[in-house]
């Protein structure tokens, strides 16, 4: 049994085929992409919330097809959005 799944192997092959080529300026790139991860890199957080806001927050996490922990970094992320730029 190979260890590989289909899309591995296509990546493999084209890999082997020499159709991937190095870019220039690596180290600057690399930098560049590196600033783009730390950027989207998340922080937790605990919070304690009285069962009734949870047992809501899980119903509109339910309605909305995501889950508690994405509902509520959103509302999050839009309040602070909000309150930023109303500060600027």
């Amino acid at each position: 049994m190979n260890p590989l799944n289909a899309e591995e192997l296509d990546l493999l092959e084209s890999v082997e085929n020499d159709e991937w080529q190095s870019i220039p300026n690596l180290a600057t790139e690399l930098q560049r992409y590196q600033g783009y991860a730390q950027s989207q890199a998340l922080a937790a957080i605990r919070i304690e919330l009285p069962v009734s806001d949870m047992r809501s927050l899980q119903d509109l996490a339910q309605q909305t097809g995501t889950s508690v922990s994405l509902l509520v970094a959103g509302v999050i992320h839009q309040y602070v959005v909000r309150k930023s730029s109303s500060q600027s």
